[in-house]
């Protein structure tokens, strides 16, 4: 629970004082976070898309980007690194292995809607 509620964390951390505007369609989970913003702070090759790695090394990364080295964590990393294998295959609907916007909107409601403890 603590490392989905850190990944989730990550992306709200990585939208600073973006506050959301009300949309007049129907809200899906996830809403909260803008997928635009996310994408736009963790695409490091700036194709428009999410891949695995660039997730994984954004919310397994420390602080400087670089792996953090607390071995009591490692069981949970590995947890969560299955669990955004898991949710990333099925929010990859056109199997591309990189995920648009909408798509990466599914993962987070993905994410916020996984009751499985890590």
């Amino acid at each position: 629970a603590f490392l989905r509620l850190l990944f989730v964390m990550i992306f709200l951390g990585l939208l600073g004082n973006t506050c959301a505007e009300e949309a007049e369609d129907e809200e899906l989970p996830g809403d909260g976070m803008d997928p635009k913003e996310i994408m736009k702070d963790m695409d490091k090759n700036a194709d428009g898309k999410l891949t695995y790695q660039e997730i994984l090394d954004e919310v397994m990364g420390g602080e400087d980007g670089q792996p953090e080295e607390d071995p009591e964590d490692t069981s949970e990393k590995e947890q969560l690194k299955a669990k955004l294998e898991k949710h990333f295959k099925a929010s990859d609907s056109n199997g591309d292995e990189a995920l648009d916007e909408a798509e990466l909107q599914m993962l987070i409601a993905a994410f916020e809607n996984d009751d499985e403890e890590l």
